[in-house]
């Protein structure tokens, strides 16, 4: 946002220069992007006034006598708007423009030409180069334009963050500047006198969408004179980046850049029966005309503001053209309504407009500030064209604002921010900002006017205090406490298990937590987590990215299918994010944001080499990968069958833990393959760090190597074909106590040696103590491995 310093100081006083007031606003949180001047260095261009306009005997061009001042100069002009007794600006002979051209005097075909007469563009200080700039009929010949027009003046560049719309007016900076500086703000008086006519009498307003539009209010306006606005008014809206067009137009914007509070003027007369409805599209409307004469297309939830036949404005975001202010308008009927941040923008972004009103009303304005901003738009069109205020005003107000207090500790300010402020001071900075502090309580009650709709929470209001304390007045400290900063267990594990994956060969990526809702049908997780729905959000860049995720999986596929697009025929990945489950929707409370670990491969083993048979990547290697994970954590591990629709009905497994399902992994199902356009096999694991960390291994300890030699042992068991061998291990571990140090699985067959509906799963063991075992002792501990094996998994010694 542009900010005048010579404008700003109208609403309080600043005591310092501009630089040293970009300084303070910045490291009050209001970024300063940069200072410039208003328009470049001007000399010896003065305010002239023509006195005569004669054709050029010789050249379609215009001999001109301008007078400025005591002075009258002869100028060859070619601007197509020339007229006599049309102020405008002279460069003399001598003087240099921006663009770093030098004025001389020139014979121009036969005619001789003492300096210029310039348009907006030649003076660096517009864009328009269309014709002459036209100053207003107050401008005083011979006067020096720079000086004349206020365009000694410096402007800041301030960046203005989403949350703060209060700040999109220059009443608003105003106020941070005066709670910085410790002054008072003067906000401009509003007085005007209403006729005896009444505006129900007129006019009506009905709003048939007041989600989309909580306030909309308006006045009638007659006998406007339209002309040009006064020069201080016009200076201002050069001052903002805008320029000036008449005085209706130019007092709409003149109180959105003073108050923030966009403003819109139709013609009276151009409205069917007078009258105002707000709402969205009827089936036969498909295209608006706006004012820059462009045909817009219409979708079925855009907000219009309409009379009684036909849309005449795209609500908040620009006027239409069978609606406009002309020079022939005599009656306006002036609305400033509130409408909702999430409407404006998808509307905006649709068609592609980009303007200071959609600006302001796609971050959320105070809807208290439609009757001021009327009214003062009622008072200065009353004064500069001489308008009849029709008396009344309507007002469709479906606001239901609640009153807002937030409890304050001071005590609780000073521990957060490491300082000592007195609490006094504290107060004194809330109310230098509007906030109203009731000190005869405990805590501290504070009430929150309606333009500052981003503070909620106490922490809002310390940052308050720290802002205008002075970021740079809070002493630097340690941490109190026993915990002095560092990474958490949580995200220390992650950096370990990152730094295994990567020497296994894989690659991270980062992808959004925003999918398109589809995602979970595409990729057959649709009903994989039934305890969570996904989460809309309330206002999506695109509908590819409309809802949280639930899984990874989705997003993976997606990034291996955009790849191998793109001829990248070996995939190896891995990436830690989070996924958001809600509990119900609408949402009630905070969704649970679960931290996840997803790996991905598809294609070759290796990567390609001379000396090498090419393999492709299989489910065992997926399997390495999840057992390389799981190494760093300490638990009853059971490996179980798995049903997700994601995966190949056959080749696909979870890993619980404590009856919990920790990681679910296997080959993708064709199907989903191909909704992905992926050709070739490709493997997919999720693993569920939260239900992870809480059986990280503790750090190694020191034990000292087996003094009394191992003893080996091996067992071939028959077993129904729907048992599963992990389910065995787990038998075989249990019975096999203290002695039994390691289990490991060296041969599965099923063939014609084994019967039908039978496999045979071959087993080696190893036992040791601290003693020197007997044969008796090994085998007994066997045998007795060997009958539960029976009992529990109708296991049959082969």
């Amino acid at each position: 946002m542009k900010v005048s310093y010579g404008w700003l100081k109208n609403y309080t006083s600043v005591r310092w220069d501009p630089n040293e007031l970009a300084d303070r606003l910045t490291m009050a949180g209001l970024e300063v992007e940069g200072i410039y001047d208003l328009a470049p260095a001007l000399s010896g261009v003065y305010v002239g006034k023509i006195t005569k306009v004669e054709s050029h005997p010789h050249a379609d061009l215009k001999v001109c006598q301008i007078s400025i001042g005591e002075k009258v100069l002869q100028i060859v002009c070619g601007a197509p708007n020339v007229r006599e007794n049309m102020k405008v600006p002279v460069a003399v002979e001598g003087s240099c423009l921006a663009d770093g051209r030098r004025i001389e005097a020139v014979n121009l075909h036969g005619v001789m030409s003492y300096g210029m007469a310039c348009s907006e563009a030649e003076l660096g200080i517009g864009e328009d180069d269309s014709g002459l700039m036209e100053l207003p009929e107050e401008a005083e010949e011979g006067q020096d334009l720079v000086s004349e027009l206020g365009l000694d003046d410096k402007i800041l560049d301030v960046s203005i963050y989403a949350n703060r719309p209060d700040c999109m007016g220059i009443i608003g900076i105003a106020r941070e500047v005066a709670a910085l500086s410790g002054t008072k703000l003067k906000f401009p008086e509003i007085n005007f006198s209403e006729s005896t006519a009444d505006i129900h009498s007129l006019t009506s307003v009905k709003v048939e969408d007041p989600e989309k539009c909580p306030r909309y209010s308006a006045r009638i306006i007659r006998n406007i004179n339209i002309k040009q606005s006064p020069l201080w008014m016009q200076q201002r809206l050069r001052a903002s980046g805008m320029r000036p067009i008449n005085n209706v137009v130019d007092i709409t914007n003149f109180v959105m850049l003073e108050m923030g509070q966009p403003l819109h003027a139709f013609d009276y007369d151009k409205l069917a029966e007078n009258r105002i409805v707000v709402r969205t599209p009827a089936t036969r409307e498909k295209v608006f005309t706006t004012l820059d004469g462009v045909k817009r297309e219409l979708t079925e939830e855009m907000l219009l503001i309409c009379d009684a036949e036909s849309p005449v404005c795209i609500g908040g975001v620009m006027g239409g053209e069978n609606s406009q202010v002309t020079g022939e308008t005599n009656t306006i009927l002036l609305e400033a309504a509130n409408f909702a941040p999430i409407s404006i923008r998808r509307t905006a972004h649709k068609l592609g407009i980009s303007s200071e009103a959609v600006a302001r009303f796609e971050k959320g304005i105070d809807p208290n500030l439609t009757v001021t901003a009327l009214n003062r738009a009622a008072q200065l069109l009353q004064e500069y064209a001489g308008a009849e205020i029709v008396g009344g005003t309507i007002d469709i107000n479906n606001v239901h604002e609640k009153k807002r207090v937030i409890d304050f500790r001071p005590e609780t300010a000073n521990r957060i921010l490491g300082t000592e402020i007195p609490q006094n001071e504290m107060i004194s900075i809330l109310n230098s900002l509007e906030l109203s502090v009731d000190d005869s309580v405990s805590p501290l009650q504070v009430t929150i006017p309606s333009f500052r709709q981003d503070l909620e929470l106490e922490c809002d209001l310390i940052e308050e205090v720290a802002r205008f304390w002075g970021y740079d007045k809070i002493p630097i400290t340690l941490p109190q406490g026993a915990d002095r900063g560092g990474e958490s267990d949580a995200l220390s594990t992650i950096d370990s298990l990152k730094a295994s994956l990567i020497g296994a060969g894989l690659n991270e990526v980062i992808t959004y937590s925003f999918v398109n809702p589809l995602s979970v049908q595409k990729s057959g997780l649709s009903g994989a987590n039934p305890e969570s729905e996904m989460i809309r959000l309330l206002n999506p860049l695109t509908e590819d990215y409309a809802v949280m995720r639930t899984s990874l999986m989705p997003s993976l596929l997606a990034c291996a299918a955009y790849n191998v697009n793109r001829q990248q025929e070996r995939l190896c990945l891995f990436e830690f994010g989070s996924v958001y489950l809600a509990k119900e929707l609408p949402l009630e409370e905070r969704p649970c944001e679960g931290r996840r670990l997803g790996l991905l491969l598809y294609g070759s083993r290796q990567e390609e080499h001379w000396s090498i048979k090419p393999e492709n990547f299989d489910f065992y290697d997926l399997k390495g990968l999840v057992q390389l994970v799981l190494e760093n954590f300490t638990g009853d591990f059971r490996l179980k069958k798995s049903e997700l629709a994601v995966f190949h009905p056959g080749r696909q497994a979870q890993i619980q833990i404590s009856g919990e399902t920790a990681v679910q992994f296997g080959e993708v199902h064709p199907n989903v393959q191909n909704n992905y356009g992926i050709p070739n096999r490709i493997y997919l694991a999720e693993i569920n760090l939260d239900r992870l960390f809480k059986y990280k291994k503790s750090e190694p300890q020191f034990h000292t190597l087996p003094r009394f030699p191992a003893v080996h042992r091996d067992m071939a068991l028959l077993v129904p074909e729907d048992v599963q061998v992990a389910d065995i291990v787990a038998v075989l571990k249990q019975a096999g106590g203290d002695l039994l140090k390691s289990i490991s699985i060296f041969d599965v067959y099923q063939g014609k040696q084994v019967e039908t509906g039978k496999k045979s799963v071959a087993f080696a063991f190893v036992f040791q103590a601290d003693r020197t075992l007997t044969d008796n002792e090994v085998n007994d501990q066997l045998d007795l491995m060997y009958q539960q094996a029976v009992k529990e998994c109708q296991a049959v010694i082969r």
